[in-house]
């Protein structure tokens, strides 16, 4: 029988939290991306089931209005998919505020909001 990889697609830009992540999901290929375009760009190649989402993505590091856009973007293209949003201590507000995601996500999905540490 021949198995099939589960992908995991990791959007986050710092070089050291994306070496974490490579080896710290057994069970899954984890697939890196540093901005959205590249996000975008795996999504549609391994359609991953599982998606991790740093919500301070440049070019507004600082912000969360383009890891907003990548969410966004994410559930118009595959609205199946699970996103798990990883934020800093900074973005803590922003992660646990449902309110501020309410446009952007479908309630046919499930959300777990997740502060990365």
């Amino acid at each position: 029988m021949k198995e099939t990889k589960r992908y995991l697609l990791a959007v986050e830009d710092d070089p050291g939290l994306q070496s974490q992540l490579r080896w710290c999901f057994d069970g899954y290929k984890v697939l890196i991306a540093g901005n959205r375009e590249e996000a975008i760009t795996r999504l549609r190649r391994y359609e991953p089931g599982v998606v991790t989402l740093d919500l301070g993505l440049p070019p507004d590091p600082g912000g969360v209005t383009e890891g907003l856009a990548t969410l966004q973007e994410i559930l118009s293209l595959a609205p199946e998919t699970k996103v798990i949003v990883v934020t800093g201590d900074n973005d803590r507000a922003n992660a646990s505020r449902p309110s501020a995601w309410e446009p952007t996500i479908s309630t046919r999905n499930r959300w777990i909001r997740s502060c990365w540490h």
